[in-house]
């Protein structure tokens, strides 16, 4: 139950009483578990198409042996799908305040934190249990290390959709993807051609599911520490106030 209290928003779960603060919007939750949603069926479509072990029976009818054709028009559909999210987030961490007007956006703000040593000190010090309380940063939401992992996820899912591009060219020339292709011809040749884009590809794929093991892993764990509410807030909004 939340109960609103002299500024702050109390969260009331039996006998216990958390002072919690509004931080993940509803569209950002949505986004967040689409996305989720998503790169769970790119990974296992795309080792199917990278492997089509399905409708290899000689007896049945052409007409049901389409399936190789259906995984991959779904890949490339929900992977344009992947890209537009990616976009709309690349442009509100960039240009949206949490105030929800433009301008300098608070998040890119926040990439101080990558150069601020003590933020390093304390957050390294605390994954290593030599400090107990989990360490706040007033002008930003991430830590360090947090915020240098997102950027590596962002990169990665920018390189999996460049090297998707390229790769779903060749079936779409006369479409969006041959248009992007033709622009993006000198990567394809930097690269060594498209069965070298493909390995990018399937490299990209692997950073993707690491981080994601990892980030589900820190979650969980931060939340059970520190008792920050960090699982529960991809669902309701609401994270546990942290006190300096």
């Amino acid at each position: 139950m939340l109960l609103k209290r002299e500024g702050h928003v109390l969260l009331k779960r039996g006998e216990e009483v958390v002072a919690v603060r509004y931080v993940f919007g509803r569209f950002t939750r949505a986004a967040h578990w689409i996305r989720f949603a998503i790169l769970i069926w790119l990974v296992v479509s795309g080792f199917y198409i990278a492997y089509p072990f399905l409708g290899r029976d000689f007896l049945t009818p052409t007409a049901f042996k389409f399936v190789q054709t259906y995984i991959r028009a779904s890949h490339v559909l929900l992977g344009w799908v992947l890209i537009a999210l990616t976009l709309v987030r690349i442009y509100e961490f960039l240009f949206v305040r949490s105030d929800g007007r433009l301008g300098l956006g608070d998040e890119l703000r926040m990439g101080r934190v990558l150069f601020d040593r003590q933020a390093w000190r304390e957050q390294i010090a605390y994954y290593v249990f030599l400090r107990k309380a989990h360490p706040v940063h007033v002008y930003s939401n991430y830590g360090p290390l947090q915020y240098l992992t997102y950027i590596a996820l962002y990169l990665l899912i920018l390189g999996i959709s460049v090297t998707g591009i390229l790769l779903a060219a060749p079936y779409q020339p006369e479409g969006l993807a041959g248009t992007l292709a033709g622009v993006l011809k000198p990567l394809e040749i930097w690269m060594g051609g498209l069965a070298q884009v493909r390995i990018w590809h399937h490299w990209f794929m692997w950073g993707i599911i690491l981080f994601s093991v990892l980030h589900v892993y820190m979650v969980v764990w931060n939340s059970i520490r520190a008792r920050t509410l960090l699982l529960e807030a991809m669902v309701s909004g609401y994270k546990a106030v942290e006190k300096p």
